[in-house]
């Protein structure tokens, strides 16, 4: 890690002054996929030029910006991602990538240089196509394996609800098989708060979604290869969804950039109070950002992130009371019932 980078992070840590070393940035939110749940299919009407995106980014990263994670819709249909991933990647910052996995067969020399990808992939293929359209499957998987094999690391990432309750036990076997880990998370109402399009049909009771992520804990303590949740989002996921407040690094080092240049003290939120960095420039736009944690935190890395700001070594620790542990190590049958 850079000296200025931890000096700006130690600085950021003590209260004395915020910095965004690490940027969510939505490059577009273009898909090239129709899932259910999600609204973001079409671009936005004011999606940042190629200039303005740049001037954003040098200006972020002059102010300490050293990891990215580009977002969408699907960030490998936006025309100009190949430069974008070369612009971040020869100031060495890290870039993280969340996709669907379809286009990375056609993005090999961009994909080579992310740091690592997150690809989505909801259940079997049944499960997941039918949410996400058919073939999706074969085609998310093509794409984690062939990042794989250009060097990048590769997590898969799942959302628990109704589509895939009974199933996890199957995706998590098919992952292992693969060699690759999956991150869970619960469903929320609306894969984005103040969605136009509501998640509600895809949750499930909240008894059935932590009896769930028990037995996903059970796996993980079993030492089944594909849980990829650390103990922290494990232990968090235990009381979805009711309130629990948890160490917060919203808007103190971490920052979510949409397609038009709002900025955004995090991603998980609704929509209101952003500052447009187009306008006001990435600097006056990150300090005028509220730095306020709040209750409803389930987005597994950002759990994880936070728990580990904080310093809550006690969250990061496996629960007492795991349920049904597996007699040994590696996949086996686990089945949630609704």
């Amino acid at each position: 890690m850079e000296l200025s980078t931890l000096v700006r992070g130690m600085g950021a840590r003590s209260g004395l002054r915020p910095a965004p070393l690490s940027l969510g940035f939505e490059l577009t939110h273009r898909c090239n996929l129709d899932c259910a749940y999600c609204d973001r299919h079409a671009p936005l009407p004011f999606e940042m030029t190629r200039e303005q995106i740049y001037r954003a980014l040098t200006e972020l990263y002059e102010l300490g910006m050293r990891h990215v994670s580009l977002d969408g819709g699907e960030p490998l249909l936006h025309r100009d991602v190949d430069e974008v991933v070369a612009f971040l990647v020869t100031r060495r910052v890290r870039v993280y990538m969340n996709s669907n996995g379809i286009l990375v067969p056609r993005r090999r020399a961009t994909v080579r240089l992310l740091s690592k990808l997150k690809v989505s992939l909801d259940g079997p293929p049944e499960a997941h196509d039918r949410i996400r359209g058919a073939g999706a499957y074969d085609k998310a998987v093509r794409g984690a394996l062939a990042a794989r094999e250009l060097g990048t690391a590769v997590e898969l990432t799942a959302v628990v609800g109704a589509h895939n309750l009974d199933c996890l036990d199957e995706l998590l076997d098919r992952a292992a098989e693969l060699g690759l880990q999956v991150v869970f998370q619960p469903a929320r109402n609306s894969l984005f708060l103040g969605s136009s399009r509501p998640g509600a049909p895809f949750q499930s009771e909240p008894d059935a979604v932590r009896r769930a992520f028990r037995l996903l804990e059970a796996r993980k303590l079993a030492g089944h290869p594909a849980v990829g949740n650390r103990w922290s989002s494990l232990r968090h996921f235990r009381e979805f969804p009711r309130d629990v407040r948890l160490p917060c690094a919203a808007g103190i080092i971490n920052a979510t950039l949409d397609p038009e240049g709002n900025l955004y003290h995090c991603g998980q939120v609704a929509r209101s109070g952003g500052q447009n960095v187009v306008r006001l420039g990435a600097k006056a736009a990150f300090e005028n950002l509220v730095r306020e944690g709040c209750t409803q935190c389930w987005c597994a890395r950002v759990v994880e992130e936070n728990v580990a700001w904080g310093g809550a070594v006690h969250r990061m620790l496996p629960p007492l009371g795991v349920a049904e542990p597996g007699p040994k190590a590696g996949p086996r049958r686990l089945k949630v019932v609704a």
